[in-house]
């Protein structure tokens, strides 16, 4: 299906592929049937439960505590790793097929690795003894180490190398496309080259930001691992409050409503920034 096929009057349309609907059908199988029986569990433990675990959830502090670290993160890790993010895939668009080759494989190699490994590693980088601490003290910027493990400065880096190639392949494509006659009209009418970057060739690939931006933003809501290896107590998801509610309390019934709360919040931010895509880009 071509693009001027799947986009009709600036809206996005359904698949018509056949091929794509035995797919759909097994994501549903095996994602959304599991989590919509989680969820169920919010209305039906205990039983007759109805709204009361709701209520409950949205009145407890922990809770909230642990939400607001879960949003934290995630908009710090989304801002930084768009930040780098951008400026790499500039730099890939940019270089020469040997470099863009090279710069390519760098961005992917942290998705061959494990999750587990990547954050277990991170946590031999980032202790007393690693290579940082031992770096800073062989170069006298400090005599003693500093301690970086357990804290927010750890998730966030873990998070932002782990994450980083959600935002560089949606804005690399985004740049792929990008007309550079446009640039080359710029010059002409006396734009400097730093102008035309910032009033032409940016926004035009503002679409692969954003949309690398909502990826890892949500993708960031549902972490565990990373931040469990690397995290001290401040800096726990809504995602470790969950495990505990089923671990330690047995309390499908919160664990569910946790978990409802979680995915209609991400919903909504998914419609929120689809909309907008849809608005600002394609209309």
């Amino acid at each position: 299906m071509t693009a001027s096929a799947a986009i009709s009057g600036g809206r996005l349309r359904l698949p018509a592929t056949i091929g794509v609907w035995p797919l759909l059908l097994a994501l549903a199988v095996l994602l959304f049937l599991p989590a919509a029986a989680i969820i169920a569990n919010s209305f039906t433990e205990p039983q007759n439960a109805g709204f009361s675990n709701f209520s409950r959830i949205l009145s407890d502090p922990t809770f909230g505590r642990f939400a607001y670290n879960t949003v934290r993160i995630a908009v710090v890790v989304s801002f930084f790793t768009g930040l780098i993010g951008y400026f790499y895939a500039y730099a890939i668009y940019r270089s020469g097929p040997a470099g863009r080759s090279f710069l390519m494989t760098c961005a992917l190699l942290p998705l061959w690795t494990s999750l587990l490994v990547r954050s277990f590693a991170w946590t031999v980088i980032l202790r007393d003894t690693g290579i940082v601490n031992w770096l800073l003290m062989w170069v006298g910027i400090v005599d003693e180490p500093i301690g970086m493990l357990r804290t927010s400065f750890a998730v966030t880096v873990g998070m932002i190398q782990i994450l980083l190639p959600f935002t560089i392949l949606p804005i690399f494509a985004s740049m792929t496309k990008f007309d550079t006659t446009l640039l080359l009209a710029a010059r002409s009418l006396g734009a400097s080259p730093r102008r035309s970057f910032w009033l032409v060739f940016f926004p035009a690939t503002q679409v692969g930001l954003v949309a690398g931006l909502m990826l890892v933003f949500v993708l960031s809501l549902g972490y565990y691992i990373t931040p469990v290896l690397l995290g001290g107590p401040r800096d726990q998801p809504v995602a470790v409050l969950i495990d505990a509610q089923v671990t330690t309390q047995l309390d499908w019934g919160a664990a569910g409503a946790m978990s409802a709360i979680v995915t209609a919040a991400v919903l909504l931010m998914l419609a929120a920034g689809w909309r907008a895509i849809n608005k600002i880009f394609l209309v």
